[in-house]
């Protein structure tokens, strides 16, 4: 709790951490992956369903993709806890939409966010390979959300490590994904979100051999609530609850920095919460 209280805290801890995360970056090789940025914020009793997807036009020399999919389901179990289960499908150029990944893990949210500072969880996942000759995963690391008034910035540091017997024992990978967020109205926020990898930390390679992609992108939020709704507030209703489910949309164009990377990346995000 001192460190929720902590004046210099928040923005120190969040900036040090995207630098430190950034600069690792700069010297890895590509993978693939999902591009939304995730919050540490849980909730008990509530269901989301999201679709998380991807458009991919002028390919990278080593993304050689048409389009990615991520659907997920989650499930608060505590005011801390909460179950997550994941597949990921994708399709590369020349090639049919394939399920790639089966995930199941979950969620812990370490320092509880109210209102302004910093929340901060923790995630956990075991990606079981469906694709013959490729190794089982397990995805882990630290997920921080600042807020200040409208504002937000959020950041996951995110570990994949490769299990089984068609595993490189000594890979390690890391994912970095920020996002700067900016709501100008209960329902509408545009913001700037950005993504990185590192394949393998053994074995890094320089900046153009690498995936790096950033740009702008735009949120919406729906639904039939009774009162207000402070959206920044980790994001939910007030407890005298919503009618119906609640929509959050989001749209963007992440451009490629490097030539590893597809030249536009389209996201789109769709979630509904119960």
């Amino acid at each position: 709790m001192i460190f929720c209280h902590a004046r210099i805290a928040p923005w120190r801890v969040i900036i040090c951490l995207g630098i430190a995360c950034f600069l690792l970056a700069l010297e890895a090789k590509p993978a693939s992956a999902q591009f939304y940025v995730r919050s540490p914020d849980v909730d008990k009793g509530e269901t989301e369903l999201e679709e998380h997807g991807a458009i991919f036009a002028g390919p990278g020399e080593d993304e050689r993709l048409r389009q990615s999919h991520e659907v997920e389901a989650k499930y608060g179990f505590s005011d801390r806890w909460e179950g997550i289960v994941e597949g990921f499908f994708d399709q590369e150029i020349g090639d049919s939409l394939e399920a790639r990944q089966f995930e199941l893990g979950g969620q812990y949210e370490i320092i509880e966010r109210e209102g302004d500072g910093v929340g901060l969880g923790f995630r956990a996942i075991y990606e079981f390979a469906l694709q013959d000759h490729s190794p089982d995963e397990i995805q882990f690391g630290p997920l921080a959300k600042w807020v200040t008034g409208r504002n937000s910035a959020t950041i996951n540091t995110f570990f994949v490590g490769q299990v089984g017997d068609e595993a490189e024992i000594d890979s390690l990978e890391f994912q970095l994904n920020w996002q700067l967020k900016r709501e100008l109205t209960e329902r509408l926020a545009l913001g700037v979100e950005g993504f990185s990898e590192i394949e393998d930390l053994a074995h890094r390679g320089s900046f153009d051999d690498q995936e790096h992609r950033m740009g702008p992108v735009v949120y919406l939020e729906l639904g039939d609530y009774e009162g207000e709704k402070d959206t920044l507030d980790r994001g939910r209703a007030e407890e005298r609850g919503p009618k119906g489910p609640e929509w959050n949309l989001a749209a963007g164009a992440l451009f490629g920095l490097s030539e590893a990377t597809s030249d536009v990346t389209f996201k789109f995000d769709i979630e509904a919460e119960f």
